[in-house]
């Protein structure tokens, strides 16, 4: 065995034996035993402790010996306590290497990495964006730690997606976790100002926020830009170092090893001078290349446009919703490739001009929903404690990394009572709403986050492919974000999207730039209004002898009437509608169609959209691929159709009767149906272009 090996604490360690706490090791330090060769000495006759399986103690110190020659550190990260594993950097110091790696964000899904930096043995190195691997990777292969702040989650979780064959250390130091363990809490530059760690000079200032800032310049030609995000990350190694040995310091403080080389042990001695070069083989400098990868965003808007989905004419509005109506709300509306924006405040405001605008969908970036068993946005809502504050689609949007707020914590709480009251007001009126994020677009669309730079976002979109007077004009952060939430609406009408969420917390809509959207731009649904007995059903089975599955809202009301034991009549029917409408409302009764009928089905004929409400859930559930008709015939005609004319006058004046009018000037297309079925059929084909 190696004498240097023999004077480290791993080898006067016994706490990995079984029975041997504390205490004990302590108890054998006095008793002279020492470091393992001395407990083979005396142990054997002394002390004849414990027995494991079949193995003795001296079997075990023999595996102990074997392990640590090998560095087999996994035999003792096993047995020793977490609060322990500093005795493996203390021991090889030499083997620990220091790593952090800098990102365009912070989700795994959409963020990729742009710089690797890492020490070793007093020495820096870094990788910018994915060149060669190899000195990290044999340097990584040659250590037994590594220490890294927030890695388990972050860094080392990019580390195994782009480089599958990277090898980690098997003791890892996550430096937050064992700040936690001492109440050190807040980041690792509030804790560094707490141990006493001193950035130098424009480093002190510069936060995480700032690295993608950098990164973007660097695209862009700026190789100063590079430089610094190097030595910002050699700021968070060194600040690593500093505080892993606060900690040891703090480890040390209580235990009296019998060896006297652990307390001279310090990983951070000194500032790290930084030598740039452009010479690719240096060895005295890091090599700054020139950028070469792909700049801008990862999809474009021409690219969204196809034979099936031209973009040209449609309109879409984003709102960037503040919590109240004394604060400004960034509006924005895109037609085409051109996107304009404005300041609102109040919801008159924002509702006038957004409809003046007809766009054919509202996007607003704000929760539009509560959380599963929530009746109010407020803490006094008695199903607080059991609910909770957060929605499914938050929750998978926090797994993915991408940084969103709880819908109901108490700073949100105001913000998602606006947009519940707001969205309602739109889909009332038969316009659609989507619940947008514009930080989780500009992630996914490769686009710079406002917090990053507004400048780089401007630029971002603009690259995007859009254009307007935000291109030179002075233009807000919200104004921006509601252009970006409009952008949404852009992935969303051409079936580039994933809704995430469920359908009783509703679904929050974002780009998926992989997913197949042919089912979404070749399905053909068609919804059906008019007044009683103007021909709908008939309408409906026309287009079912056709190929279209069939739906109808009052399937649902059947089916609820079935099980209350009541006769399924007109007035029955229209008295359930309207408390369902009242109650729970027409997306509850949509929903619960849609499930009834085949929702992947290329073809569907929806008979009897009585709400505008209906409208717009149509069209947030199947985009373009709906279309609305209205079939209209005289009274006259309708009252001739209708066998009892009592029963008809009842339901020509029912309050839900009358809410159908206002269906008219929201459909595709209206269809008079006052002669024969033929020409009735041959109008319904000519319209849907149906050959």
């Amino acid at each position: 065995m190696d004498e240097k090996i023999r004077q480290t604490i791993l080898y006067s360690t016994f706490q990995h034996l079984p029975g041997i706490g504390p205490a004990k090791e302590h108890s054998l330090w006095k008793a002279g035993i020492k470091k393992w060769d001395d407990f083979e000495k005396k142990a054997g006759k002394q002390l004849k402790l414990f027995q494991n399986g079949k193995n003795k103690f001296d079997d075990l110190i023999t595996d102990s010996k074997i392990a640590l020659q090998k560095r087999e550190i996994g035999f003792f990260l096993k047995r020793l306590s977490p609060h322990e594993h500093f005795r493996i950097p203390l021991s090889l110091p030499e083997e620990v290497v220091f790593l952090d790696i800098e990102t365009t964000g912070l989700s795994i899904y959409y963020d990729k990495i742009t710089l690797i930096g890492w020490s070793k043995n007093g020495k820096y190195k870094a990788i910018i964006g994915d060149n060669n691997y190899s000195e990290l990777l044999k340097d990584l292969k040659d250590s037994t730690t590594i220490v890294t702040y927030n890695g388990t989650i972050f860094d080392v979780r990019f580390l195994k997606r782009d480089i599958p064959e990277i090898e980690i250390p098997e003791c890892h130091i996550d430096l937050r976790y064992a700040c936690l363990r001492k109440k050190l809490t807040g980041g690792q530059k509030l804790i560094e100002q707490e141990v006493g760690f001193q950035r130098s000079g424009d480093l002190k200032e510069m936060k995480g926020e700032n690295a993608p800032t950098l990164w973007y310049q660097y695209q862009y030609g700026d190789n100063k830009a590079i430089e610094r995000l190097i030595r910002y990350n050699l700021a968070d190694i060194e600040g690593m170092q500093y505080i892993l040995d606060h900690l040891i310091d703090d480890y040390l403080k209580n235990r009296d090893f019998p060896i006297g080389n652990a307390n001279a042990i310090s990983f951070f001695n000194e500032e790290t001078e930084l030598i740039f070069t452009d010479e690719k083989d240096s060895i005295n400098g890091i090599y700054i290349p020139k950028y070469t990868g792909d700049v801008g965003p990862k999809i474009k808007y021409e690219e969204l446009k196809n034979e099936l989905s031209s973009l040209d004419n449609f309109k879409v509005i984003g709102i960037d919703l503040s919590g109240s109506e004394k604060s400004e709300t960034g509006w924005a509306f895109i037609e085409g490739k051109r996107a304009c924006y404005k300041l609102l405040t109040t919801d008159e405001e924002i509702i006038q001009e957004t409809i003046r605008n007809e766009p054919h969908l509202i996007s607003i970036d704000s929760p539009l929903s509560l959380p599963k068993g929530r009746k109010s946005v407020f803490d006094d809502d008695p199903g607080r404690e059991e609910f909770g504050i957060m929605r499914e689609c938050e929750r998978i949007l926090k797994r993915r990394g991408i940084n969103v707020y709880p819908s109901l914590i108490p700073s949100m709480q105001k913000l998602t009572k606006r947009g519940i009251s707001l969205a309602t007001k739109f889909r009332a009126l038969g316009y659609p709403v989507i619940e947008s994020y514009p930080g989780a677009v500009q992630d996914i669309i490769g686009i710079p986050r406002k917090g990053t730079s507004i400048e780089f976002l401007r630029q971002g979109l603009i690259e995007f492919g859009l254009n307007g007077i935000f291109e030179n004009e002075k233009i807000s952060h919200d104004e921006l974000d509601a252009i970006t939430s409009a952008i949404v609406g852009l992935f969303f009408w051409i079936g580039k999207y994933e809704a995430i969420g469920n359908n009783i917390e509703e679904y929050l809509i974002i780009p998926d730039l992989e997913v197949d959207n042919s089912l979404w731009l070749n399905r053909q649904v068609v919804g059906i209004s008019g007044p009683i007995a103007t021909g709908k059903t008939t309408a409906a089975e026309i287009l079912a002898q056709e190929g279209f599955v069939y739906g109808r809202y009052s399937m649902v009301i059947e089916d609820i009437l079935t099980e209350e034991g009541k006769v399924v009549n007109r007035s029955n029917l229209q008295m359930l509608g309207e408390k369902i409408n009242k109650e729970k409302g027409q997306r509850w009764l949509g929903y619960e169609l849609i499930g009834k009928i085949s929702e992947q089905a290329k073809k569907l004929v929806i008979d009897g959209l009585r709400f505008p409400e209906d409208h717009a859930f149509m069209i947030e559930n199947f985009g373009p691929a709906f279309s609305h008709l209205y079939i209209e015939a005289s009274e006259k005609i309708r009252r001739g159709r209708y066998q009892n004319h009592d029963e008809f006058e009842l339901a020509i004046n029912h309050e839900v009767e009358q809410e159908v009018q206002k269906l008219k000037k929201l459909t595709s297309h209206v269809l008079k149906n006052e002669n024969s079925l033929s020409s009735l059929k041959k109008e319904l084909f000519s319209t849907l272009k149906i050959k």
